[in-house]
């Protein structure tokens, strides 16, 4: 159990720190193609599309299944104050902290569940959870970068890579989060306590079987992601060359 969820929190935190270098190289490479801040947000939010579309269907979906009205739904991306850049934006009314909470979540449930189901029937994933099992670290990197071998490949890896990088929650998004995470967990905690061992070996085999398949799917999502930047820092450095402009970040 806590080596499948050890295996997750590592496939998590890299996508985490992969995803800010993956907005950070698109956004470099659409000012250097564009010259212009507007343009270059339009061309930033191209690839990923499908992965914003998903978001903010996801967080409209879950807002009508729970009762939130709908207000507006837009993909088009959106320069804010401070320079940052939102790609989409759906407006509910406001509701309890609960309903608030999932609609937050929605966006990362729906990626996580769109990247285990390509995990599975596209990438066959269940190798690289086979090797997570044993703790091979050759054998998890070697079923990982086998994964290019796959039926249309590039058109999956695309797939992953815009909605891994759009399915994260915005600091809107998470704002109704404490209060309700602090009462799972202390029901969580009641629960357990009244259970005991019985109720932890009755959950660990569903609980490892999860954490392994997520850990599986990050860790596609992570190489993706690795090679993706490594190609846009090169594009990026020869466009510099070629249009003789260079981007600053402060």
């Amino acid at each position: 159990m806590l080596t499948s969820l050890l295996a997750f929190l590592i496939a998590f935190g890299a996508l985490l720190l992969l995803e800010r270098l993956v907005h950070r190289r698109l956004q470099e490479v659409a000012l250097l193609i564009t010259g212009h801040v507007d343009a270059g947000v339009y061309l930033y939010s191209i690839p990923l599309l499908p992965g914003v579309a998903l978001h903010e269907v996801s967080h409209a979906a879950m807002a009508r299944l729970l009762g939130v009205k709908v207000r507006k739904l837009s993909l088009l991306p959106e320069r804010q104050r401070g320079g940052t850049v939102r790609l989409g934006s759906v407006e509910v009314l406001r509701s309890d902290s609960l309903r608030s909470s999932l609609i937050g979540a929605a966006p990362l449930i729906a990626g996580l569940l769109a990247l285990v189901l390509i995990g599975r029937f596209a990438f066959d994933g269940s190798k690289i959870v086979s090797a997570l099992e044993s703790g091979d670290l050759g054998a998890i990197v070697a079923s990982i970068v086998d994964t290019r071998h796959a039926p249309d490949a590039l058109i999956w890896f695309f797939i992953i890579f815009a909605v891994a990088n759009s399915m994260m929650p915005s600091p809107s998004d998470v704002q109704s989060w404490p209060p309700v995470i602090g009462c799972l967990a202390i029901l969580s905690a009641v629960t357990l306590f009244l259970g005991g061992t019985n109720l932890i070996a009755a959950v660990s085999p569903t609980a490892q079987f999860t954490l392994r398949w997520l850990a599986a799917v990050l860790a596609i999502t992570a190489f993706v992601d690795a090679v993706v930047i490594v190609l846009l820092w090169l594009l990026a450095r020869i466009l510099e060359l070629i249009t003789k402009r260079k981007i600053e970040y402060k």
